[in-house]
C-alpha cells in the first residue's frame, strides 16, 4: 500500500526511489459477485442466519489489533433484530464473546473460527467490516471487493486506499466506535446487493499477472 511505502520510507530514512509498491493480487475467478447466487442461500442456512437478515462479515485473526471491539461496540449500536454479524478467523474468542453478551448482541453474533471456503462467507454477507488498527494492505478488502460486497475500513489500513466513501464501502479515520457506527448505518441503507458492480470494478486491476509483472520489472531493474 502507498501508507506501508511511506512507512518504511520515514521509519528508515529510505530514499524512495528505491523503494517499489506492488499490490497483491486477487483471484477474481473465486471471488465473483455471482457467488452470491450460488452460495448466499445454503450458507445462511448452514449458519442459521435469517434469509433477509442484513449481515455483517469480520473476517481476519488477531481480533484486538483487526479492531474487532470497537466493532462489536459499533454493531450493537445500529443492530435491530434483523441483523447480524459473523466473525471468521483465530482471536481471543472468549474475550470477544463475553463483550457480545455485555452489549445485547450475542444471539446474533456467530464466531466460526478459522474457515475454509471463506468465498462462501463474503457471497453471504451484505457487508464487511475491517476497522483495523494497523494492517498493511489486508487481502480481504480486495475478496470481499471482488466478490461484489462494500467494505468498511480504517484509515490505518492500507487497503483504505482503493475504498470511497459510498461508492464501494466506508473508511473511518479512526477505529472507534462512533463514526465506525456512522459507517455501518450508511452501509445498512443501501439496497441488498446494490455496491456490487461498482465493488467489483473497483478491484479489477488488482490481477495475479500484474502482481507478476511488477516483480518481473523490479527483477529487470536489478540485473542492470
Amino acid at each position: 500500500s502507498r501508507q506501508g511505502k511511506e512507512e518504511i520510507e520515514r521509519r528508515f530514512g529510505t530514499d524512495p526511489a528505491r523503494v517499489t509498491l506492488i499490490y497483491n493480487g486477487v483471484d477474481l475467478e473465486r471471488f465473483h459477485p455471482d457467488n452470491r447466487a450460488r452460495h448466499r442461500r445454503p450458507t445462511r442456512q448452514a449458519l442459521r442466519i435469517p434469509e433477509e437478515a442484513w449481515t455483517v462479515l469480520f473476517v481476519g485473526s488477531g481480533f484486538e489489533r483487526k479492531g474487532l471491539g470497537p466493532l462489536l461496540e459499533a454493531f450493537a449500536r445500529v443492530a435491530d433484530a434483523d441483523s447480524w454479524l459473523v466473525v471468521t478467523g483465530k482471536g481471543d474468542v472468549a474475550r470477544y464473546q463475553s463483550l457480545a453478551a455485555r452489549l445485547g448482541i450475542a444471539e446474533r453474533t456467530i464466531w466460526t473460527g478459522p474457515r475454509e471456503g471463506v468465498e462462501r462467507l463474503y457471497a453471504a454477507a451484505d457487508a464487511v467490516a475491517l476497522p483495523a488498527l494497523y494492517e498493511p494492505f489486508g487481502n480481504v478488502h480486495l475478496e470481499a471487493l471482488a466478490s461484489g460486497v462494500p467494505v468498511l475500513s480504517s484509515a490505518r489500513a492500507g487497503g483504505s486506499e482503493i475504498v470511497c466513501r459510498g461508492e464501494n464501502g466506508w473508511v473511518v479515520g479512526e477505529p472507534t466506535v462512533a463514526p465506525i457506527s456512522e459507517g455501518l448505518a450508511a452501509l445498512r441503507d443501501m439496497p441488498a446487493g446494490g455496491w456490487a458492480a461498482p465493488a467489483r470494478a473497483s478491484v479489477e486491476r488488482f490481477t495475479y499477472a500484474a502482481q507478476a509483472r511488477a516483480f518481473s520489472a523490479v527483477y529487470d531493474r536489478l540485473r542492470l
